[in-house]
């Protein structure tokens, strides 16, 4: 938690103070006026749907000890002598770089090693993965939920502190020049790009727009850096050759300095819904890191989370993680909720719940752990948003790939239903095997008239598609049903 004078703010932030004493202290910092402390520094945003500017009056009733703002804020500066005589305020051009500079400014203050964890999918897993190895032995911060943005980036490092020895933040990503800003910000020591796809192309513009913007990151760090290289990503690979910093090489396919030597294929890691402690398993594999042996186990499912724990291992190693340490933390790290999370429903249906996005590469690699699994197997897919011109080509080669997989059965629903359905009628699925529904309340009814013990249904979509509702609906409807109705034929 951040502890400064209002000098100190001024000082990192620029602007104007057209009220208050430049000598009084700040105890944390807030953009959220609901859920502001008594000391605290408020920063009043704005955006298409909201206007902290608004709150200003609610912020200094709440004992806020300043408010940054980037207009005049007519009628409060009188107010804020009348009830709260210390209350000041502060006057900037943007009230959102404002946060990231005071963000960068706390940084300085705080130069604990930093990984910072970029890319197209995986970069959560990754990030609890690193998080899991390096407090085997000390104190560090991690981001939480899914503050990787301008906002919730600056939030995160304002929670450093002295007893920290290292941070691990997520940087996310969906725009041009977001990924310069959030480097400059948390100027991190060693940076990861898990790998580079067709994710957010309605505002990068193509995968060059999405490779250019990533690259920022690399692009805005000191040259005494470390980048964490993926060499069997195409993109990363060419990528590398520009990069000046030290590099560490990371592959499954290839020789690099952590590389995927012996796998050892284990059940899967099922979690019955109302047993949530149910058997640890995963996979077990042998990475070969540094030309030394180190057995692992996950409790995660994929062979795309091998490329996790891979970049996981290569991006601690600058910051001194041991063998041991390597070990105890990837075994400790505990897969995280609607992210390949396996749930055993009560009439023996296996889910595999990774509804919490979607891109044309996360939707492969999850489709690839699906087709391993033994049984029958039911793709449940909501659209992939965000795509742009690329949208419906990428929804068709979907539909090819749950053809090419030999999945069994498809259930498509939202926008992009046909194009999924057609790319997988064009690969050669029999229409009698595709099933597109309309709503998700239609789509569970189907689906649990035709399941039977033994099935796998993977359910997956973009975070806008709300498919977390259909794994609850699934699981709700399946709970009502009498134990002895038969699922399926």
């Amino acid at each position: 938690m951040i502890r400064l004078t209002i000098k100190d703010v001024l000082n990192a932030i620029g602007g104007h103070l057209i009220h208050g004493d430049k000598n009084a202290n700040v105890n944390g910092a807030s953009t959220d006026s609901r859920t502001i402390n008594h000391g605290e520094l408020f920063f009043a945003l704005k955006g298409p749907r909201f206007d902290g500017h608004k709150f200003i009056d609610d912020v200094f009733k709440k004992g806020a000890a300043c408010a940054v703002v980037s207009s005049e804020v007519r009628g409060q500066e009188p107010r804020a002598k009348n009830h709260a005589p210390q209350f000041a305020i502060i006057q900037v051009l943007d009230t959102l770089k404002a946060l990231g500079d005071l963000a960068g400014f706390w940084r300085g203050m705080h130069p604990v090693p930093l990984i910072a964890v970029g890319g197209s999918c995986g970069k959560t897993t990754t990030k609890e993965m690193i998080a899991a190895i390096l407090k085997t032995s000390r104190n560090i911060i991690k981001t939480e939920g899914n503050l990787n943005n301008l906002i919730g980036l600056p939030l995160t490092i304002f929670r450093l502190n002295n007893i920290h020895k290292a941070a691990v933040l997520e940087l996310g990503i969906s725009e041009k020049g977001e990924m310069k800003k959030l480097a400059q910000i948390c100027k991190p020591d060693v940076a990861v790009l898990t790998n580079i796809s067709e994710a957010h192309t309605a505002t990068l513009g193509s995968i060059k727009g999405v490779v250019s913007a990533k690259s920022e990151l690399f692009q805005s760090m000191d040259t005494h850096g470390t980048a964490i290289i993926n060499i069997d990503d195409p993109q990363l690979r060419n990528m590398a050759e520009n990069i000046k910093m030290k590099k560490i090489t990371f592959s499954l396919q290839s020789k690099a300095d952590v590389m995927l030597k012996e796998l050892s294929a284990l059940s899967l890691i099922k979690r019955s819904y109302d047993q949530p402690s149910a058997s640890e398993h995963g996979i077990a594999a042998t990475f070969l890191v540094m030309g030394k042996e180190i057995p692992v186990r996950l409790k995660y499912t994929g062979m795309h989370n091998l490329y996790n724990a891979a970049s996981a291992i290569a991006a601690t190693l600058p910051i001194g993680a041991t063998k041991e340490e390597i070990i105890e933390g990837l075994y400790s790290a505990e897969p995280m909720h609607g992210r390949m999370e396996i749930v055993i429903l009560e009439n023996g249906v296996t889910v595999i719940d990774d509804t919490y996005n979607a891109n044309p590469l996360s939707m492969e690699a999850s489709l690839k752990t699906l087709a391993d699994m033994k049984g029958r197997k039911i793709a449940v897919l909501g659209d992939m948003l965000e795509l742009g011109d690329i949208a419906k080509a990428s929804h068709k080669d979907i539909g090819r790939l749950v053809n090419g997989m030999a999945i069994d059965m498809l259930f498509t629903i939202g926008d992009f239903s046909n194009d999924f359905m057609s790319g997988a009628r064009d690969a050669g699925m029999a229409a009698s095997r595709i099933y597109k529904a309309a709503d998700k309340n239609s789509l569970v009814e189907i689906l649990s008239s035709i399941i039977k013990q033994g099935d796998n249904i993977l359910v997956k979509g973009s975070r806008g598609m709300k498919m977390e509702e259909v794994v609850e609906k699934l699981i709700s409807n399946i709970k009502c049903q009498s134990s002895n109705v038969k699922f399926g034929a």
